[in-house]
């Protein structure tokens, strides 16, 4: 397979980038009736060359500053430029303004083409290089070939295509990085398929048969077929110009919308996002209504400043972006920022927080530039500023927040995860410091009611969740990795922890006791014994859960008292060593009522004492 390169055409209207395209590909970029009669490029246009190992997609971009979205629509996802200038005019306005969208864009690599060689002598042709080298000079192209060429006549275009392919040999291979994204750029039917969308691929591949949804209308759509250079394929990779046969009809899906993996993406209005502004650009103070041009949209908004008061030409700034209707950003991507009138770039920059919750005010100043500060600093200490923010972080956001997908996000996890900072609990991102929080509060609230209910094993498990306020993933981990915490049955307790008397607890027992043996075989039931003794709910009960294990037992709802259970036993074995004894028969021995009496009887036979025949009798089974 060869491997893919996309690289643009820039530069001001009329010199020359259809023309230079046709002549290196044979293909026509300009495809609306309206371009051939006005003789510019309008729309995007697409070309294809193959050079060596390389196949080449070249995004012919309109030079008219009426169609700058256009323009900087086709330099997103490019990997390098031509950059065109006619001999006969040198640098224009548009010369200007492209090279300013490459540079905010982050493009490292071009070609200067000077065209229209044939309309100039050769004195004028080295006035005009040597004024286009001077005004590059600082920018990406300073070093950058300069290649001089004519359309009419094919001068320099083989020294161009030498050029080119040692262009794309220095551009880094594009790899499956992230999660696969299409900015459409070109919705179309075809006869006999159906809808066709294009765009640049980024992120990850995309295969035939894939579904995908359709953002932001959320609409689901089947990959029909895959198209790369007019080539049929069953992959398109990272990188590649792509045109999508898919399931949508032509009026569900449009030019700036975004294919993507379901569920992946969130909308967003507020940007953090770090900026540099154009040499050329007006100062302004504080704010600024502006064009945001993202991937192949364009939506109006307002621009904040927050650790400056003046934006100065050349200057950087952190900067809170404030949109008029949702886009769905990801972390890394890069914008354009034009002011509204008059038109004209005024910078661009890096989006950092893509889901910024939280709108800047002066008074919140100190906090978010810190927080920029750190998400300039790199992917791993951007996590830390998300998962602080949006804590428990959900692992399936993370593509969107670190522009990372599949393995190469199980990787990042896993590093940030050796370095302590960060705990991964199932599907969620905590702080470590919060994880330990979690931790000392469960301790100091079992060890508290170690000291509140020392009769109980320990607290229940459901209680203690509740109280932590934690879901039931963090519960286990803190309860499972602790050192000083062990989970009993439903319980939860300090591992060296058993239940004992303390005084307060002995003083009720021997409240119970007393009644207990006194009533004997018909004591009160256990609500009506607590009220006897004026005793707290809570208490009491626990004080009943601890009896019920050190030989008390519960008949129904009466407690009965060790010894008096022995009573009975011995009892009935002097009253009926052998044969079957009635339930009247039973009352009778006792001198209790039948209430006391059934629940007894259902006790005896639980504890194995005796025995339910089936005519209702019971027979003594020691």
């Amino acid at each position: 397979m060869k491997k893919s390169v996309t690289i643009g055409t820039a530069g001001h209207i009329d010199h020359g980038k259809t023309s230079l395209v046709k002549r290196l590909t044979g293909v026509d970029t300009d495809r609306l009736k309206e371009e051939k009669e006005r003789g510019m490029t309008i729309e995007l246009g697409f070309a294809h060359m193959k050079l060596g190992d390389y196949l080449i997609s070249i995004v012919d971009v309109p030079g008219h500053e009426k169609f700058i979205k256009n323009m900087v629509a086709g330099a997103q996802g490019i990997d390098g430029v031509l950059f065109v200038i006619a001999a006969d005019e040198g640098v224009m306005p548009q010369t200007k303004e492209h090279l300013t969208v490459c540079e905010m864009l982050g493009i490292k690599k071009g070609i200067v083409v000077l065209t229209k060689v044939d309309m100039v002598d050769d004195e004028w042709l080295e006035l005009v290089e040597e004024d286009v080298r001077d005004y590059l000079k600082g920018s990406f192209l300073e070093n950058a070939p300069f290649v001089r060429v004519s359309s009419k006549t094919g001068e320099g275009f083989d020294i161009l295509k030498e050029e080119i392919l040692k262009l794309v040999k220095n551009i880094p291979e594009n790899k499956e990085y992230s999660f696969p994204r299409l900015p459409v750029d070109r919705v179309f039917s075809v006869k006999g398929f159906g809808t066709v969308v294009t765009g640049t691929l980024s992120g990850g591949l995309i295969e035939e048969g894939e579904e995908l949804s359709v953002y932001p209308s959320l609409k689901s759509l089947k990959v029909k077929g895959i198209q790369v250079a007019g080539e049929k394929v069953s992959k398109a990779y990272p990188g590649q110009r792509v045109a999508l046969n898919v399931s949508l009809s032509l009026n569900e899906i449009e030019r700036g919308d975004i294919l993507a993996p379901a569920g992946i993406l969130d909308g967003s209005n507020l940007i953090d996002a770090v900026i540099t502004f154009s040499k050329n650009m007006e100062p302004f103070e504080k704010r600024k209504r502006i064009h945001f041009h993202y991937l192949t949209q364009m939506v109006e908004g307002e621009i904040v400043l927050i650790d400056k008061d003046v934006a100065e030409p050349a200057s950087s700034s952190r900067v809170q972006i404030i949109l008029d209707r949702e886009i769905f950003p990801v972390y890394g991507d890069r914008f354009i920022l034009r002011s509204i009138t008059p038109s004209e770039v005024i910078g661009g920059g890096m989006i950092l927080h893509p889901l910024e919750r939280k709108r800047y005010r002066k008074k919140f100043k100190q906090e978010f530039v810190e927080k920029i500060k750190q998400l300039e600093e790199g992917r791993k200490k951007a996590l830390k500023v998300f998962v602080s923010q949006f804590e428990p972080l959900e692992v399936s956001k993370l593509p969107q927040f670190l522009n990372l997908y599949g393995e190469n996000l199980n990787l990042f996890l896993k590093e940030v995860e050796e370095m302590g900072d960060i705990v991964r609990v199932g599907d969620f991102l905590y702080r470590r410091d919060s994880v330990d929080k979690v931790f000392r509060k469960a301790l100091e609230f079992v060890s508290d009611f170690h000291k509140k209910y020392p009769v109980l094993e320990g607290i229940n498990r459901e209680t203690l969740k509740s109280f932590l306020n934690v879901d039931s993933a963090l519960f286990e981990k803190v309860i499972s990795e602790s050192a000083e915490l062990l989970s009993v049955s439903k319980y939860v307790k300090l591992k060296d922890f058993n239940p004992y008397l303390d005084e307060t607890f002995k003083k009720i027992k021997e409240k119970v006791d007393t009644v207990l043996l006194r009533e004997k075989f018909s004591p009160p039931s256990v609500e009506k014994l607590r009220e006897e003794i004026g005793e707290p709910k809570d208490k009491f009960y626990a004080l009943l859960e601890f009896l019920q294990k050190n030989g008390y037992k519960m008949a129904g709802e009466f407690l009965i008292h060790p010894e008096i259970f022995d009573e009975i036993v011995e009892k009935l074995k002097s009253f009926k060593a052998t044969g079957s004894f009635k339930v009247a028969e039973f009352k009778d021995l006792l001198s209790i009522s039948r209430k006391h009496a059934i629940p007894l009887l259902e006790l005896l036979d639980r504890e194995g004492i005796t025995e339910r025949e089936a005519d209702g009798t019971r027979k003594l089974k020691v």
